[in-house]
């Protein structure tokens, strides 16, 4: 039977529940979005003294944050060999965690597009999504399953969907050595992708050693998803490290979106350090300089990012999200299930700052009311300044809510709301965050029900959550070891409604939505890369949102298809199409709302479901050569002509006149007359359309 029509099924049947059980009590009244005032009544350092850097490590921090913006990666490790001499940091490849290679007896093409795997015991389940270059929207589900005890070891699995296929294929099953057992639920994965090369997927997660009787850790595997298979697993080591120790619940996450070709990875998790009367409890973190790689090396702080309270194990929760805020590239951290469970505390840390000895900057504890809160995760889109963060609020004994703050502002301006203020008992709800997207968010947890176990789902954009989702599983879902996990599904319609779950009973099978409704499209992707002229200043260009279109080869050129996308600070976006063929020649134009429109030199096939073309490589990429090359690039790097404001084709002086009357007039924001960018229209924008308008610059096709 259908997989869709099974779950339109059980839509009904989830109405008919909640309209017989718990959910025909009264109505709550929802809030709605209300601003949030940090607080700094409580000192979360407390009585720790922070360490205060020596100028000289706080130079060495400023020439690392250069050498990563001019890409030299053997710079930056080498910066950090002076800094670990300097602060007490260690850099090593992290101790053995040995792997082998299963033969798991999965068929890789022929399973249901619902269906990703069928095993027995699923711990934990993560997933990614790739989005550059020709595989761009290929899903990866990442999971470990296993028994309890005995010689069966525990194993992690990837698979992979095309986008718009409904195969899952298996990648590799990796078993564990006998008696490394993962703990429920704490897995996390991040992929590290560049414009061109291999690709890799990193999983972070928490185990314990023979059956769970030793020693809690953090695990590490890196897997090559590109080309021949090639994988490594590590333990994080970090120094002072002791057999009482526990470390729990890794979260990891990259600036990858900001740095394709030298992103750094960031792990944090957490630490209870067994001490007289119970236990002290704080996070650890370690980071990767240069993760192209299945042999890595781990950098660890050697101390707690904010100290470390006294309280009872096992609860304490902390997660971190890379943003960038006025030109400044940061860690927010979050830590909830404190011992004031009201709270959720904010801080915040330079990524060259992320490892070294000093605290990160405590912002303060953000609440609405006195109600407990546990569980708090984040999310941002990159190198933007958007953070979300969801997380488990009290209503009552029997009703927990799923609540979201929400910042524009880097760590400033935050508001709150609820994602889900039903009266059902919620459970763990965790986000995704969709890279080059800020604002677009995925929730996806489960409910404590007494009859069907649903896998929930939510999504927002622009910052605002939109309608529930409701029951996207056909069985019931396991609420307790491998809860719901949110997901990234790129496509023409927009992102919509991909999350993974595994089933109750035996915690059995992993499954995966095919989408909100409706069948599965085949689309088809550009992988895309061209720069605008005016909004390009050496390294980077300011993003913006442009179109490609699909036309004829043979005149009169009828447009076939056509795609909007943002274009990031390289130049780099996926156009998807829905009405591209197969084997169909096809002319690109790109327009943007003040370049000159630009077609593309030649036609291009799609051959397969994907293809791409790169405008910035030489000007004969375009018709009639019609691109500019950039001054003060070490590479030669061609740019669509800016200056025409009034889109007629021709870079003149109507569009000079219409700059100088929004000049004239003090202009700012978002306007076509503002041709480098800013937000702001003056001299300088007149000059760029000039320089263009005196070289008469126009439309050259066919």
């Amino acid at each position: 039977m259908n997989s869709k029509f099974l779950i339109a099924i059980n839509f009904f049947l989830v109405i008919f529940i909640m309209n017989t059980n718990s959910f025909s009590q009264a109505k709550k009244i929802d809030p709605g979005t209300v601003p949030v005032i940090i607080q700094n009544d409580f000192d979360r350092i407390g009585e720790t003294h922070n360490i205060q850097l020596d100028p000289s490590v706080e130079n060495l921090q400023d020439k690392m944050l250069q050498l990563k913006k001019a890409g030299d990666i053997d710079g930056v490790e080498n910066i950090q060999k002076e800094l670990n001499k300097l602060t007490g940091s260690v850099s090593s490849r992290g101790e053995n965690f040995p792997l082998q290679k299963m033969t798991s007896g999965h068929t890789p093409d022929n399973i249901n597009g619902s269906l990703v795997s069928s095993v027995t015991g699923v711990k934990g389940i993560s997933t990614c999504t790739e989005q550059i270059g020709i595989t761009a929207g290929r899903i990866w589900s990442v999971f470990v399953f296993g028994p309890n005890t005995g010689a069966t070891v525990d194993q992690l699995r990837l698979c992979y969907k095309n986008f718009g296929e409904n195969t899952w294929n298996e990648w590799v099953t990796l078993g564990f050595s006998t008696g490394n057992r993962m703990w429920q639920d704490q897995i996390d994965a991040e992929i590290i992708e560049n414009t061109s090369g291999d690709k890799f997927l990193w999983v972070a997660f928490g185990y314990a050693a023979n059956n769970y009787a030793g020693q809690s850790r953090i695990g590490v595997t890196v897997v090559k998803i590109t080309g021949a298979l090639n994988y490594g697993g590590y333990t994080l080591a970090w120094p002072g490290n002791v057999s009482s120790n526990i470390y729990r619940r890794p979260r990891i996450t990259s600036d990858n979106e900001a740095y394709h070709s030298n992103p750094w990875i960031y792990i944090t998790a957490c630490l209870d350090s067994g001490v007289s009367g119970g236990y002290m409890s704080g996070e650890k973190a370690a980071i990767c300089y240069s993760p192209y790689t299945v042999v890595p090396t781990f950098t660890y702080k050697g101390y707690a990012m904010l100290g470390f309270l006294f309280r009872y194990p096992t609860d304490f929760h902390c997660d971190i999200a890379f943003y960038r805020n006025g030109g400044q590239d940061s860690i927010m951290l979050i830590e909830s299930s404190l011992v004031d469970s009201t709270r959720l505390i904010l801080a915040k840390t330079s990524i060259a700052n992320f490892v070294s000895p000093a605290f990160a900057t405590y912002v303060g504890n953000i609440s609405t009311s006195n109600s407990r809160r546990y569980q708090a995760y984040i999310a941002s889109a990159g190198g933007y300044n958007n953070l979300m963060i969801v997380n488990l609020r009290k209503y009552n004994e029997t009703d927990w809510d799923i609540e979201y703050y929400r910042s524009t502002n880097g760590s400033a301006g935050w508001l709150s709301g609820y994602v889900d203020f039903r009266s059902n008992n919620s459970l763990r709800a965790d986000i995704a965050g969709f890279r080059s997207a800020p604002g677009t968010y995925a929730c996806a947890y489960s409910e404590n029900t007494i009859s069907f176990v649903p896998v929930t789902y939510c999504e927002s954009v622009n910052n605002v959550w939109g309608g529930i989702v409701l029951q996207m599983n056909h069985t019931n879902t396991n609420p307790f070891t491998a809860q719901p996990r949110p997901g990234v599904s790129y496509g023409p319609s927009g992102e919509s409604c991909f999350a993974m779950w595994s089933e109750y009973s035996g915690s059995t099978n992993v499954w995966a939505s095919t989408g909100c409704s409706g069948p599965i499209g085949v689309y088809r992707n550009i992988f895309f890369r061209g720069v605008i002229e005016g909004f390009w200043t050496e390294p980077y260009m300011v993003p913006d949102t442009a179109t490609l279109y699909l036309r004829a080869i043979a005149s009169p050129y009828n447009l076939k298809d056509s795609s909007k996308a943002v274009v990031d600070n390289d130049g780099y976006a996926n156009f998807w199409f829905t009405n591209a063929g197969a084997s169909t020649n096809y002319y690109l134009i790109f327009k943007h709302r003040n370049t000159i429109e630009t077609w593309s030199a030649s036609t291009v096939q799609f051959s397969s479901t994907s293809l791409s073309y790169d405008f910035t490589i030489a000007a004969a990429q375009s018709y009639g050569s019609n691109t500019v090359q950039v001054p003060n690039f070490p590479d030669a790097l061609f740019a669509f002509y800016s200056g025409d404001s009034n889109q007629d084709g021709v870079i003149d002086g109507t569009d000079l006149s219409l700059i100088d009357n929004d000049a004239t007039n003090f202009v700012t924001g978002y306007v076509v007359t503002d041709i480098n960018g800013n937000n702001f229209i003056d001299g300088s924008d007149a000059a760029i359309a000039g320089n263009n308008a005196g070289n008469f610059v126009s439309i050259i096709r066919p």
